[in-house]
């Protein structure tokens, strides 16, 4: 009986959590506690102001807060309820319910609830208010991605195949240089093994979250990314979502308040990421992992010490280009999180910084200068040339340099040296590689320039398809 209490209570709490609309009384909350933190650190809002301005947001936290508090309050107000019953009825629902086991289940069944909940519903929006709740909840808690991790590995890890020994494929480099186009055409080969849309949010718990979901599967048409680059996506594309492993395990190490550095990753992370990898894989054993992740060049070093039989693609593309491509991306997406709070907390929650709102550049050394002007081509040429100088100096035996331009100018015998390099088979048709020019009405230092198309220049040369070795 208790247990039966336990599953009404879980149930009960989602529905008045869910009706309250309490999601927007967190987003309401972080938006002042925002305003807040942009008043005290601006230097062009004078201490008299400050003085006037932050009483009258200090009241307004306490009014949201408040609020929030009695949201939780009603949102629990059924356990009591269903407390009293049981003890009427001589049973032991409290002591359950406050017990460790109680809470993981209560936990457990909440969750679940609220997944069913939202695959059942007929709103058309890929983000409804439910969909929003399960991603606030199993991304933006890092201890909840960590206890769903370790029941994935308690119930499947030991029924996983051993991965460490095969040839696995990590696409990673500076945004905007083809990494996923090319990882889609890996995809295409049929070989590979990723994680896709359909793995969201519950990314630490592939096999978990597909066993509960798997009924509810909604069939999404093909549309075009937010990013508008003509890429078509759906449910069941493959997509850069493992950074949320890297950020659980570890994210302090290498997510700083306005960069991201590099890392080493230490052997019980890289441990628990083969492991992470083998549940990915757990029902296509015949098939090799395949990664796109670009914040993958902070942890070269780790990913081959991890899989040293693996393959690390680095595409790139001519700095101005590039440059010119991510300050467009920066423009675009900084609008959108201008109006979308979900969508600026999402790229966070999966550390896509590569532009918007929440931009934070890579930052390979600590001598490093401090980072110019974003809305400035000048900005996007010195992160070309910082990016790729770091990634020359760090990189693998393992690792190849994919020039796009190359790749899209010569497909055919790039796609072929690159296909014996990995071992996968011909091309299959599907996704064609096309390059795009932009007309660039944006100034840049000369030197910078220089050194940019220097440093491409020399990597051409090392290039697949172009250098000694790879031709």
């Amino acid at each position: 009986m208790d247990w039966i209490f336990l599953l009404l209570g879980s149930v009960c709490f989602v529905e008045i959590f869910i009706r309250l609309n309490s999601l927007s009384h967190i987003n309401s909350l972080g938006n002042i506690l925002n305003r807040v933190t942009r008043v005290i650190r601006s230097s062009r809002i004078s201490d008299h102001w400050k003085e006037r301005v932050l009483p009258r947001y200090s009241l307004a936290l306490f009014k949201q807060s408040l609020l929030i508090f009695a949201v939780l309050v009603a949102s629990f107000i059924i356990f009591p309820v269903l407390g009293l019953v049981s003890e009427l009825l001589n049973g032991q629902f409290i002591a359950l319910t406050t017990s460790a086991l109680g809470i993981a289940a209560s936990t457990c069944i909440a969750l679940t609830y609220a997944t069913l909940r939202s695959k059942a519903s007929k709103d058309s929006d890929a983000y409804s208010f439910g969909s929003k709740v399960l991603h606030h909840i199993s991304l933006g808690a890092p201890f909840v991605g960590e206890a769903l991790f370790d029941l994935e590995k308690s119930l499947y890890a030991s029924k996983s195949p051993e991965v460490s020994a095969d040839k696995h494929v990590f696409v990673c480099g500076l945004a905007r240089a083809g990494t996923t186009v090319l990882m889609r055409k890996l995809y295409e080969s049929e070989q590979f093994c990723s994680l896709t849309y359909r793995d969201m949010p519950f990314v630490l718990a592939p096999n978990l979250w597909r066993r509960s979901s798997k009924h509810f599967w909604k069939s999404k048409e093909t549309q075009e990314r937010a990013h508008g680059d003509g890429l078509m996506v759906n449910y069941d594309s493959p997509e850069a979502l493992e950074e949320v492993f890297w950020k659980t395990q570890c994210g302090s190490d290498y997510i700083k308040e306005g960069c991201l550095v590099p890392m080493s990753a230490g052997e019980e992370v890289l441990q628990d990421f083969r492991t992470y990898v083998s549940l990915v894989m757990r029902e296509n054993t015949d098939k090799r992992y395949l990664s796109k992740n670009n914040n993958n060049i902070l942890r070269l070093r780790s990913i081959i010490e991890a899989f040293p039989h693996a393959t690390i693609l680095i595409p790139f593309r001519k700095p101005e280009q590039q440059a010119y491509s991510l300050l467009h991306q920066h423009q675009r997406f900084t609008e959108l999180h201008s109006t979308d709070h979900f969508a600026r907390k999402y790229m966070a929650w999966l550390v896509h910084h590569e532009f918007g709102a929440d931009h934070r550049p890579f930052r390979f050394e600590e001598s490093e200068p401090q980072a110019g002007d974003p809305a400035q081509l000048e900005y996007w040429l010195n992160t070309w040339v910082n990016t790729y100088t770091s990634i020359l100096d760090h990189l693998p035996p393992q690792a190849l340099l994919v020039c796009y331009e190359t790749l899209c100018s010569e497909s055919e015998m790039v796609w072929k040296n690159l296909a014996e390099r990995i071992d996968v088979v011909p091309d299959k048709g599907g996704l064609t590689f096309s390059g795009s020019f932009h007309e660039i009405n944006h100034s840049a230092p000369t030197d910078l320039l220089e050194r940019a198309n220097k440093l491409y220049s020399h990597m051409l040369s090392r290039a697949i398809g172009n250098g000694p070795d790879f031709s």
